[in-house]
């Protein structure tokens, strides 16, 4: 006995000091209420009534402050220090990105959902038996709003962007038909791409004073002051370096070395620099017999050649960015060229015409054409702007979606509470444990109406007895408005059923991640660094 010991010892130590470990049941109990603060947080912002956030940061010696309304920028935040959160962060980063809408839905429904799974596993549900029930019960979800949806017709991009300013008055009349204007120049055979719209900020002036420049901007002035501001039909060469080459020698398997310049008289001093005269002459005839009067550089040129470029009529931008450069090539059909003795007449871009303009203090070309779209936003301070920014995109995308798919659902709750009648009704076909799960899966898709109840100022009990009641009298369209009930069809507030679709997909995702951790191993003691 005495040698089986010495064999096989207590239970090693496999964790370092300063590490920790929650398992079982802790382990779920920090996940369930790290989430569930996540959406109480963000609940409160649902609707056109909900509330912003402050949120503020130190990064370094800088305190950082953010008013926002933006689901993502508060469960950032909050999950700095928490995996749980940063799951829920990271989940939401990508419904942004590649959706555009219904960030607070989802992240509302994972916290009531995880919270209906904690009752069900008080009551010795098997997660597994849980999970098993949520997947029945989100293809069923899915079923009904493909039934549900329909198409709306005209107006459908109106509508859609009003519901994704959200009362926030930051998506004028103006601006959401250039958005639509946007879209349709950026698509070509079906297909739309979002690449092509570039996006500049400038704070200063209002939000009404943004629109829809019909070409790219530059943000880069012209090289020389004698080069004109204005040329009709400019002919543009792309070239990412324009230099005059200088002497080397190259030793095999060596890379370049400094050669000496041995200057024994005054003649051989003008000698050099007349061929270097020559060299410059040489760069700029070879770009004009191409045929271009524009040239937009990626790198920086000698002002004696600007000056010559100057002289020919040639317009020059230098030290372009790489996104407005490759846009800019894009939208005018030109093909960028590494060297200007590659440079031919084909490879030149096209535009309807060129103007150098001002965005005090910074110069700017615009470059209008048929195929490009820049959208110029303005506002009274950059936190603004940069609110205005997020809208845009995510306005960008849903008008995206709804040409690929027009079906609509309505919105305000509506379609959450169509979805949890049908699916109590779905549940008493089954007779084992999966009636109940499916039961608590239509319970939490009810905490949206109840947080867009609470947000307008009604009591939320009330306000659900209402909504079931019309809902089992048919009326499929009655959601949350100022006025208590309303049929949403009417007030003309909808939503994308793909949206929906991929919302309840994602949650399920979530919520199943989350409840199948049962060990977090984590540093107790590390330094936190905020990200830059």
């Amino acid at each position: 006995m005495a040698v089986a010991q010495q064999i096989l010892p207590a239970t090693p130590q496999i964790l370092l000091k300063n590490r920790g470990r929650l398992s079982g049941k802790a382990a779920w109990r920090q996940n369930l209420n790290l989430a569930s603060l996540a959406a109480f947080k963000i609940g409160s912002s649902l609707g056109p009534r909900g509330a912003y956030k402050l949120v503020t940061y130190h990064r370094g010696p800088e305190m950082v402050m953010k008013v926002t309304k933006d689901p993502v920028d508060v469960v950032d935040e909050l999950g700095i220090e928490h995996p749980a959160i940063m799951t829920l962060a990271e989940a939401a980063k990508i419904q942004r990105d590649h959706t555009g809408d219904g960030i607070s839905t989802l992240l509302v429904l994972v916290s009531a959902l995880l919270t209906e799974a904690d009752k069900l596993i008080d009551v010795g549900f098997h997660v597994n038996t849980i999970l098993d029930g949520y997947l029945k019960a989100t293809e069923k979800s899915i079923a009904i709003i493909n039934e549900i949806a329909k198409n709306v017709g005209k107006d459908l991009d109106e509508s859609l962007l009003e519901v994704i300013d959200c009362g926030r008055e930051l998506l004028n009349r103006r601006l959401r038909r250039d958005l639509s204007e946007a879209i349709s120049r950026v698509t070509e055979d079906g297909t739309i791409d979002l690449s092509r719209i570039r996006i500049v900020t400038k704070p200063g002036g209002q939000t009404n004073d943004s629109e829809l420049v019909r070409g790219v901007i530059i943000k880069q002035g012209k090289a020389h002051p004698s080069m004109p501001d204005w040329i009709d039909a400019p002919k543009i060469a792309f070239l990412t370096k324009l230099e005059v080459k200088r002497l080397e020698l190259k030793s095999k398997d060596e890379g370049p070395f400094s050669v000496k310049l041995n200057v024994t008289s005054r003649e051989q001093i003008q000698q050099f620099k007349s061929e270097e005269n020559r060299l410059r002459t040489l760069l700029v005839e070879r770009v004009k017999m191409a045929g271009a009067n524009v040239l937009i550089c990626r790198s920086k040129i000698d002002s004696r050649l600007s000056d010559q470029f100057s002289r020919q009529g040639i317009l020059a931008v230098l030290l372009v960015g790489h996104k407005d450069f490759e846009a800019a090539a894009t939208a005018t059909g030109g093909t960028i060229v590494s060297n200007v003795d590659q440079l031919e007449k084909e490879d030149l871009g096209i535009a309807r015409k060129l103007e150098v303009d001002k965005i005090k203090p910074d110069d700017i070309v615009i470059l209008h054409c048929n195929r490009g779209a820049t959208l110029l936003l303005r506002g009274s301070s950059p936190e603004l702007v940069q609110e205005l920014e997020k809208t845009v995109k995510r306005a960008l995308l849903i008008l995206k979606h709804s040409r690929s798919n027009p079906k609509v659902v309505p919105g305000g709750g509506a379609i959450l509470v169509e979805l949890a009648l049908q699916l109590r009704r779905y549940a008493l076909t089954f007779d084992g444990r999966e009636q109940f799960v499916i039961s608590s899966f239509a319970d939490a898709l009810e905490k949206i109406p109840e947080c867009l109840s609470r947000n307008y100022g009604f009591d939320p009990i009330d306000m659900t007895i209402q909504l079931r009641n019309h809902h089992t009298n048919g009326q499929q369209a009655m959601g949350v408005g100022e006025n208590g009930c309303i049929d949403m069809d009417e007030a003309n507030v909808i939503e994308l059923a793909n949206v929906n679709k991929t919302n309840l997909h994602r949650t399920f995702e979530l919520v199943s991640l989350l409840l199948r951790i049962d060990d977090c191993f984590y540093v107790k003691e590390i330094p936190k660094f905020h990200k830059q």
